[in-house]
């Protein structure tokens, strides 16, 4: 391992060192045993973290880093949780989870913001945050180094327990029942958005022009990705979808806040009857200047409805599903938590946030997007925006 280019001590012999990769930057934790190592679970850094945390509640600033701490619990007990493109995950004492940063973002990070503002409205559709550890490299910006969370015992990831509700809505003929889990979810991101209602502000017409400017920015790069079936219906229909993105030059005056900004099914877990929004770190394919910029609420809402199109097309890769019952299943979803998420904004005050007219046209850029990310990193996704484009191109002028 490389020598760490910085570091925080931590209590008994620990430290969270970051390090020089081959892909950048990582949070590493360390261990000293006769010398330093790179710590493992069982080893007690992500226990040494939370010591740290519990000893002093607030925010302070040592070197570099600043620790924020929201808890004044310690935990005992590792086990590791797995790796993901962005996290190692340690669970200590089935509290707490400790997510050390294995690929740091280049700063200005949005989590920190985000993650404070929705704690103090008192949001709880996330896992409660214990705290978290930013680092800023000399004449950079902040960037996010570890987190602790809640650990949720038995969370299931969005594209698991979602498949299945789609799955067996479809199999057994019964499109109404998803709809409670639709609400749910729309129930869940309406709070989100009014929680975040104290970073509101309102878009300007360089924003809305920057916005449809990036939109036919990554029609462009989708049209561009290669062979495949919905890279050909792009390029036939270019003209067309260019001109669905002019509804974003309509956003001038509409209202911005700090959103979630990558939001879609995979980022909300399910714990029992428990949903709960994670992962703050914004959208991975924009700049860090732009991950940070306020964003119109329905682009949350696009993403989180598009999604439910994509958890149809996957349950039918697994399932031998009735295309009728399948198409019944994810438009009863759609609508579910469209019309939730109106409802429960509207009774919580806040109806003003969210002009719905782009909807569509965000919808497709999510589209786009993930055409593109598959192509470039995950050449074995791309089925699902081969087959989501032509429906929503050809579906009803809904949303």
């Amino acid at each position: 391992m490389a020598d760490p280019l910085d570091w925080l001590d931590l209590p008994g012999g620990h430290r969270l060192a970051v390090v020089a990769v081959a892909a950048g930057l990582a949070a590493t934790p360390m261990v000293y045993r006769d010398e330093w190592r790179r710590a493992l679970p069982g080893d007690g850094t992500a226990e040494a973290l939370l010591d740290m945390l519990a000893a002093q509640p607030g925010s302070r600033t040592i070197g570099r880093f600043t620790v924020r701490s929201w808890t004044s619990r310690p935990a005992r007990t590792e086990r590791p949780m797995g790796v993901d493109q962005t996290n190692e995950s340690v669970i200590v004492g089935d509290t707490a989870v400790v997510k050390w940063a294995t690929h740091l973002q280049n700063g200005p990070h949005p989590a920190p913001r985000r993650i404070t503002v929705l704690r103090e409205a008192g949001f709880t559709g996330m896992p409660a945050p214990w705290g978290l550890v930013t680092w800023q490299p000399a004449g950079g910006n902040e960037t996010v180094v570890a987190y602790v969370d809640e650990y949720l015992p038995g969370a299931v990831d969005g594209w698991t327990w979602a498949v299945e509700a789609m799955t067996s809505a479809a199999l057994d003929g019964d499109p109404d029942a998803i709809t409670p889990t639709a609400q749910a979810l729309g129930t869940l991101i309406a709070d989100l958005h009014a929680a975040l209602a104290a970073t509101a502000s309102i878009a300007t017409e360089t924003d809305a022009r920057r916005w449809h400017r990036a939109a036919l920015d990554t029609l462009e790069t989708a049209c561009a990705t290669g062979d495949s079936a919905g890279g050909a219906v792009l390029r036939a229909r270019r003209a067309e979808v260019a001109s669905e993105f002019g509804i974003l030059l309509a956003l001038a005056g509409a209202t911005v806040l700090d959103g979630h900004g990558d939001l879609h099914v995979g980022q909300v877990l399910r714990s029992g009857d428990r949903f709960s929004v994670t992962d703050f770190d914004g959208n991975p394919v924009l700049t860090a200047a732009e991950r940070v910029k306020p964003i119109p609420p329905v682009v949350d809402v696009a993403g989180m409805a598009q999604s439910l199109s994509h958890v149809a097309i996957v349950a039918r890769r697994y399932t031998d599903l009735d295309p009728s019952e399948l198409n019944a299943a994810e438009s009863t979803a759609r609508r579910a938590f469209l019309d939730t998420y109106a409802t429960r904004l509207r009774m919580l005050g806040h109806a003003a946030l969210v002009d719905p007219r782009p909807l569509r046209a965000l919808r497709l850029v999510q589209v786009l997007r993930e055409m593109i990310y598959a192509a470039e990193h995950l050449p074995r996704w791309m089925y699902v925006p081969d087959a989501a484009l032509p429906v929503l191109l050809d579906e009803e002028r809904t949303p």
